[in-house]
């Protein structure tokens, strides 16, 4: 659950950050396994830009301690595990003030998984990092203007994984 505001900016835990995630989105009167691509990128950022996690390292370019990646494209199958998707992924990851090491890294991605086709399969596998909140206005534009939103913008995904974890 999310601490009370402190100014603008509400305040979480690195620990609370799936539900506090899942909390800010009810309060829009949406679900994290139904969301639309779009709708990711958008309460994601919206999330992003309102809430820091105050047990985790500054949210700039230096420290990495609170950033955004987006990433998208082709998993092929690991049989006995998983089968092959076209992924469309918002992951926040958090580094924690207490121990910079790499155990300190935490994770909340919200994957939606699509059936592949031809179509997405031409959609090249990358990603792209967002440092900090001051670098979101260019990440805004690069994703909602990239060709693995208009991909899928519009199309509910056939699975989606919603999970906080450690690194």
């Amino acid at each position: 659950m999310a601490h009370p505001s402190t100014g603008t900016l509400a305040v979480m835990l690195i620990a609370e950050s799936q539900s506090t995630f899942r909390d800010f989105l009810a309060q829009r009167d949406k679900d994290p396994t139904r969301l639309l691509p779009e709708e990711l990128l958008t309460l994601g950022y919206a999330f992003y830009e309102s809430t820091r996690a105050t047990d985790a390292l500054p949210a700039n370019d230096a420290s990495f301690g609170d950033a955004l990646l987006f990433q998208w494209g082709t998993r092929e199958a690991l049989v006995g595990h998983y089968g092959e998707c076209y992924y469309f992924d918002l992951t926040r990851q958090f580094i924690s003030q207490i121990d910079e090491e790499d155990d300190a890294m935490f994770q909340l991605t919200c994957q939606l998984q699509y059936e592949l086709s031809a179509h997405l399969r031409a959609v090249e596998t990358s990603n792209r990092w967002c440092s900090s909140v001051k670098a979101l206005p260019e990440f805004k534009a690069f994703a909602l203007g990239h060709p693995a939103l208009s991909a899928v913008a519009g199309r509910p995904a056939r699975t989606v994984e919603f999970y906080f974890t450690g690194v």
